[in-house]
């Protein structure tokens, strides 16, 4: 039976992407009292057209800004290239009939505050999962990634005005910036490391080619267009084949 709950849409004209973290894990709130499945987590939501970036970030909220003051920010700039590693399809959305209520917290919907329809379009892609506290892994396929907007509508909207991005850059210095410099070293090792099992099949076959290195360089060009790689992935291909 079909799932008529959500449908997928192809988006051709703006790349979807985006990198979600979740903790879920058994709480009991008091002494005696029965315990509940906690959901706690992180997101960045990126869709791009052209030179114009929708950005959306928990507790800091929505910008729209050029791709070239997104390549200036330095936590923007890595959570957008590690969103291309996780990506699945960057030019397909689903339609959700229903909001995933099991993602009330992550997305703000807490202490009063309910779900009036505002997260229609979400994006399923991988995404980084540490139920386990001292295990960080990737989950390969969710649909995790909920917008508040529909990302189709991009072009018609408007760059951000200074004020705004000084209200979203207030929101977004929080406690992600302080374990940064930890958990970036964590989430590219374990992007790539996923990036590189995804093509499996691709490298056993260059692999029978690598005392050719021309075909080797042939065969990594239509390999980068299906997976857009980026140049930390192309240099372990290098020096593993060349």
């Amino acid at each position: 039976m079909s799932d008529t709950s959500r449908t997928s849409h192809a988006i051709a004209n703006v790349e979807c992407t985006g990198v979600f973290w979740q903790q879920i894990r058994e709480v009991q709130p008091y002494h005696n009292a029965p315990n509940y499945m906690s959901c706690r987590g992180d997101y960045h939501l990126f869709a791009k057209q052209g030179d114009k970036v929708y950005i959306e970030v928990r507790n800091a909220g929505e910008i729209v800004i050029s791709y070239a003051e997104l390549q200036k920010h330095k936590y923007l700039k890595f959570y957008y290239d590690l969103s291309l590693l996780l990506s699945n399809d960057k030019h397909r959305l689903i339609k959700n009939k229903e909001f995933n209520k099991d993602y009330d917290q992550i997305y703000g919907y807490t202490a009063g505050r309910v779900y009036t329809g505002d997260r229609v379009w979400s994006l399923e892609t991988a995404y980084i999962d540490q139920s386990n506290y001292k295990v960080f892994k990737i989950i390969s396929s969710g649909n995790v990634c909920y917008y508040k907007i529909n990302p189709a509508d991009l072009e018609k909207m408007e760059y951000s005005t200074p004020q705004k991005l000084e209200r979203f850059e207030l929101g977004y210095m929080d406690e992600r910036v302080k374990w940064f410099s930890h958990r970036s070293v964590i989430y590219k090792k374990i992007a790539i490391d996923y990036q590189l099992n995804k093509m499996e099949k691709e490298l056993e076959e260059l692999s029978a080619f690598f005392e050719d290195k021309k075909n080797v360089i042939n065969l990594l060009v239509p390999i980068n267009d299906k997976y857009g790689l980026n140049e930390d992935i192309i240099r372990i291909l290098i020096n593993k084949y060349l």
